[in-house]
């Protein structure tokens, strides 16, 4: 029996795309009631954009992984193994996020996560496990996923 841990990092289109996702799904859901069931079609396509994920898929019974996006519960990805993989690390990083008005004023939000990631050897390639607002608990949680998954905890260096 395989055992999976999933880590279900995050969703692919962004906040702003999937509130407009679950528009269309109720414009499909209304629509099915008083134009027929052809309107159907929107609310999948707003299911696609409001619960298309991504992630990394790891099998502690055969040391593999898997690096997928899943749409509509089916995840499309391949298996790797999990040894090219060694090395965990917190990464630092300061996401910003800009929206514009229709007068184009700009708000920009900026904040600090912090992302546990799995690295190959010589750091080029990376893999999110999980994204945390906090320092000390992405670096315990990394401390954990380390023990758990017999790597090294580094500090990101490529080269």
């Amino acid at each position: 029996m395989n055992n999976y841990k999933n880590h279900r990092t995050n969703y692919f289109f962004p906040s702003a795309a999937r509130i407009l996702g679950f528009v269309m799904i109720i414009i499909g859901l209304i629509g099915i009631f008083s134009r027929g069931i052809e309107t159907i079609l929107i609310s999948f396509i707003g299911f696609g954009i409001c619960f298309t994920r991504y992630g990394v898929l790891i099998d502690t019974t055969n040391h593999k992984l898997k690096d997928y996006n899943q749409v509509f519960g089916i995840k499309f990805g391949k298996w790797e193994l999990f040894k090219n993989y060694p090395y965990i690390t917190v990464l630092t990083i300061t996401e910003k996020s800009t929206t514009y008005s229709q007068s184009n004023l700009e708000n920009s939000t900026r904040r600090t996560v912090y992302r546990i990631t799995l690295l190959n050897e010589n750091h080029y390639k990376k893999l999110l496990l999980k994204k945390l607002k906090n320092e000390k608990e992405a670096n315990k949680l990394a401390e954990d996923y380390a023990k758990l998954y017999k790597l090294e905890k580094v500090v990101y260096s490529p080269g």
